[in-house]
């Protein structure tokens, strides 16, 4: 295994530098903002003041690593949305605290590169897709409620969900009309500049509009609107690394779980976006190496002052929209990050709390993917089964509880699929075709894809004769769906034929793959 930054580099072209370059200073407008929210949103203020600054070092070390070491040529880096509800818990966890998440980031990052040593990056193609989408969702729902505090200007409580609802509802006399009035255009802009140009880097707009929005209102409103700057004090940049001189009153039994946990989420959100960026720009990634890369990323940023990280989907995919070449779009974004966090530090303090809440909405809602969750709520019972519990165990209780629910329920109601064994055959026919039987679902689906990327090795056109499958899932049809789109790309053809009429439905109804 490879770095793929070293094997892009030996047919790099000098011309691409300033793609790179370019793309890279553009990720790092787009970062930066979200960097500042998630750091803020994940360090509770009585741990720690330095929130802001865990953050963007995050962004800038792990964003560093990450496309440095990693094995996909667009992966991007940093903090991300999935992390925040369970960094929160962790560190206003006393047996845990900074230091206890320090230990478990870096007992994290010695995970993941075991799991890429031992090629287990192989074994998370297996992952059921409701799974995928019901803990997203969860994640999604989390975040959100957790931003209407500042977004309100409400004086509240509670750490999980269902608290934070009530105490909302107990201080709803608390809220602060001009807070909302400027958070709701941080939200709008977040929301509605995109729409019109992708390129605009929508979250930094927000952050200099609201900004000057706060300033008028607190100076001839004589608002009270919250800001970095009273919250925080002066902040000023720097890496404030961990006290690892009280080591040895950590609780190492209570660093176990959550080691295991952002060691686990990193792998499938890294993996996650990784696949997303591959299937972007129709190139291959190593998922062994991408372990390898996060785990030298989450060690890293843990030792020097910063917050878990993985693979982020939206700063990836900004690379990968602006043009970026090569993974050196993610170093030079992590330089400028850098540069940025040092030079801007001083006019921080002027920033509302409210749009941080407003970019982290507009996360949470893209995260939740609600239009494909809902269309998969009338999926099939099993899928939706998984989905639904899944869901609603993250939100109610948090990811662990519900990746474990998921994966449980997921298996229990496919024992009647372990026992039907899949083939696939090529015909003797004057067409040659492949012939499928049995039952396609997330445990052998890969099976069936691997047979058709090797035919489609040989041949331009592949058929497949369905007709012997009696029931597919929603994983099965997510990797047709993804395969068909690849080859798609390189002018080739998939065509199935003889499927039954609810194969049919499900085709075209949820996933519209012909």
């Amino acid at each position: 295994m490879k770095p793929e930054l070293f094997n892009s580099l030996k047919t790099y072209k000098k011309a691409n530098i300033f793609k790179d370059l370019q793309a890279g200073l553009m990720v790092a407008i787009i970062a930066m903002p979200l960097s500042i929210a998630l750091g803020i949103q994940s360090v509770p203020g009585e741990v720690s003041s330095h929130g802001i600054q865990m953050g963007l070092v995050t962004a800038i070390i792990a964003g560093f690593f990450i496309s440095a070491f990693g094995g996909s040529r667009f992966q991007i880096g940093g903090p991300t949305a999935a992390f925040v509800v369970i960094l929160f818990g962790y560190l206003s966890n006393p047996d845990i605290g900074l230091l206890g998440l320090a230990i478990a980031g870096v007992a994290a990052g010695v995970i993941l590169i075991i799991m890429g040593l031992c090629r287990v990056g192989n074994v998370m193609k297996f992952f059921p897709y409701p799974i995928i989408i019901g803990f997203t969702t969860g994640i999604g729902i989390t975040l959100m409620v957790g931003q209407i505090k500042d977004l309100c200007g409400f004086n509240s409580s509670g750490t999980d969900v269902i608290e934070k609802l009530v105490s909302y509802a107990q201080n709803i006399t608390t809220f602060n009309w001009l807070t909302f009035v400027v958070g709701a255009v941080g939200l709008l802009c977040v929301i509605v500049l995109p729409k019109i140009n992708k390129k605009i880097p929508s979250a930094f707009v927000a952050l200099v509009v609201c900004t000057g929005l706060c300033a008028l209102l607190n100076k001839f409103c004589g608002a009270n609107i919250e800001t970095i700057g009273s919250k925080y004090g002066d902040i000023k940049a720097g890496f404030f690394l961990p006290d690892f001189s009280q080591i040895a009153n950590v609780k190492v039994g209570s660093l176990i779980v959550p080691s295991i946990v952002i060691a686990f989420l990193c792998a499938i959100e890294s993996l996650l976006s990784a696949s997303v960026a591959s299937g972007l720009t129709n190139t291959p990634y190593n998922p062994n190496q991408e372990l390898l890369g996060q785990g030298m990323a989450n060690i890293c940023s843990s030792l020097l002052g910063g917050l878990p990280a993985t693979g982020a989907i939206a700063r990836t995919v900004a690379g990968i929209e602006n043009g970026a070449k090569s993974p050196l779009t993610g170093v030079f974004h992590s330089v400028f990050v850098l540069i940025m966090y040092f030079a801007l530090m001083s006019v921080l303090k002027f920033v509302p709390l409210a749009v941080f809440s407003a970019i982290l909405i507009s996360v949470a809602i893209n995260m939740s993917r609600f239009p494909l969750f809902f269309k998969m709520c009338k999926f099939g019972k099993r899928d939706v089964a998984v989905l639904i519990i899944t869901c609603v165990l993250t939100v109610v209780f948090d990811l662990t509880y519900g990746v474990i629910g998921g994966i449980v329920l997921a298996l229990l109601v496919n024992v009647q699929n372990l026992r039907i064994k899949l083939t696939v055959e090529n015909s003797e026919e004057e067409c040659p075709t492949l012939i499928v039987n049995g039952t396609l679902y997330f445990i052998n689906v890969n099976k069936f894809i691997d047979v058709l990327n090797k035919e489609f090795e040989l041949k331009n056109e592949v058929i497949v004769d369905l007709s012997g499958v009696k029931r597919i899932d929603s994983t099965s049809l997510e990797k047709i769906v993804k395969l068909n789109r690849a080859i798609k790309a390189q002018g080739k053809s998939l065509e199935l034929v003889g499927y039954n009429d609810r194969i049919r439905a499900r085709l075209d109804k949820y996933f519209k793959v012909f």
